[in-house]
């Protein structure tokens, strides 16, 4: 099958289809129509197109007749059955930090969606951002606050853990096992789909936790959050690690490929592949985040020195000055300098990620 350009994974196909009685769904015809391959879902590497997900939990919903029934299916569903993601909080250090690893390694689990996680009004609070251009998302929606709700569950022993739920839909004419057990807390017709809990419940260590497990868990999952990245563009994927290192004052080819989770030779027979070396590259890298910090931030210039890994000032401005004819500040006070200054096709979408602007 061709590339899927925005996808999710198939796995959340296969606890569907394996909680439903096996006659409610023609699933050939399902794949034929909507564009995925059956041994997707049973791949635990497999994808499908965003599309063809959402436009299936809906199909599973009109012909089972139960518009409520993947809470009870989803929030059943073994842990383990996504793989790394759910090991990632179950076995986390603390709810928080599972959490904060939910929103990080998201991009293993879809490129269409995001989860964010944030500290707010006195709760921890995931949300679930989602584009509607994808198609009917609700019962999919219903599907990953079950199983989410399942993580909680989980990881503080409880049956009902003291989650608050918004779901940012109507609620469904049938009613699940799962939503009388939380009563209220499940609130439909809301603005968000979020998942939030009281933050003095952050700090606790879930009951799975095992620290050794959750290191060799996060990273596989950097593993594959990399691979996933040099799949789709590997010099942004290897740029961006450059820019992180350059912050931290340890960039170097060894650090790099450290951080990628790949071996010097492969690192370098990567760019070589893509017609750069590792030089040009970093050269690359420096030369297009002095551009955006100096023309669309006020940090200090030894701020941004540093931030491009150089320790003295003075060595920075003769780069500017080599790069865009004039030094830092003459740029800063002429920003149309930088009007003819060509990039290479893999770094704008990089630079806007590169630092801070504040």
């Amino acid at each position: 099958m061709a590339a899927v350009k925005e996808w999710a994974r198939a796995d959340a196909l296969r606890v569907l289809r394996d909680g439903l009685p096996a006659d409610v769904l023609d699933w050939k015809d399902l794949a034929d129509r909507h564009g995925f391959e059956l041994d997707e879902m049973d791949d635990p590497e497999g994808v499908v197109p965003i599309t063809a997900l959402y436009a299936v939990f809906e199909e599973a919903a009109e012909a089972s007749g139960d518009d409520a029934r993947v809470f009870d299916v989803f929030n059943a569903s073994d842990i383990g059955a996504f793989s790394l993601f759910d090991y990632l909080f179950t076995c986390a250090p603390t709810l928080r930090e599972g959490c904060h690893a939910w929103q990080r390694f998201m991009q293993i689990r879809s490129n269409a969606y995001t989860i964010t996680f944030a500290e707010e009004g006195g709760k921890g609070v995931l949300e679930w951002k989602l584009q509607d251009r994808h198609g009917t998302w609700r019962q999919n929606m219903f599907a990953r606050m079950a199983w989410a709700a399942r993580g909680f569950e989980a990881a503080l022993g409880s049956q009902t853990p003291p989650l608050e739920i918004e779901l940012a839909t109507g609620a469904p004419v049938r009613t699940s096992e799962f939503q009388k057990r939380y009563g209220s807390r499940v609130r439909f017709d809301g603005n968000r789909n979020m998942l939030s809990i009281e933050a003095h419940y952050l700090d606790a260590k879930p009951v799975r936790n095992d620290n050794n497990l959750y290191a060799i868990i996060e990273r596989a999952s950097l593993g594959e959050l990399n691979l996933r990245a040099r799949n789709t563009s590997p010099l942004s994927a290897i740029a961006e690690v450059i820019a992180e290192t350059m912050k931290a004052g340890s960039c170097t080819l060894q650090a790099v490929a450290a951080t990628l989770g790949m071996s010097e030779r492969s690192l370098q027979r990567t760019m070589e592949n893509e017609g750069v070396s590792f030089r040009e590259l970093t050269a690359h890298v420096r030369r297009a985040a002095a551009r955006r910090y100096l023309r669309e931030t006020t940090l200090p210039i030894k701020e941004v020195s540093y931030l491009l890994g150089y320790s003295e000032v003075s060595t920075f401005s003769r780069a500017v000055r080599q790069w865009f004819g004039c030094p830092p500040r003459a740029l800063r006070q002429n920003p149309d300098r930088f009007a003819d200054e060509n990039l290479p096709d893999f770094l704008p979408d990089l630079v806007p990620a590169v630092g801070d602007d504040s």
